[in-house]
């Protein structure tokens, strides 16, 4: 298990916990939406979304920091949103209060 038990998580692990979120998310969206997607599609879809919002961010994906994050994870929401509307709403608030837990585990 990763630091994340203890109460800090590095920038590195906290990319790909947020990752990890958002791919869970897109799972959970496409099947609320009857969307059939495959698991490399899927994946290769959130790298470049949340590579995009990192970048919109100015945002360095290899060491962010607590803000940075919180930027390009405020981004990614909002746009999700936008896409999506309300049928994947109740998806992105847990998804995103879960990705903000592990965003507090950063230092400062």
């Amino acid at each position: 298990m990763t630091n994340a038990m203890t109460n800090s998580v590095d920038p590195e692990t906290a990319v790909e916990r947020l990752i990890n979120c958002f791919e869970s998310a897109n799972r959970e969206i496409n099947e609320a939406l009857n969307q059939r997607v495959p698991e490399s599609e899927l994946k290769a879809r959130v790298k470049l979304f949340v590579g995009d919002a990192f970048r919109k961010c100015n945002v360095d994906v290899n060491n962010p920091t607590k803000e940075g994050l919180r930027a390009a994870m405020d981004l990614c929401r909002l746009n999700t949103e936008k896409m999506l509307g309300p049928k994947a709403e109740g998806i992105v608030k847990r998804h995103y209060a879960e990705m903000s837990e592990i965003i507090e585990k950063l230092p400062e």
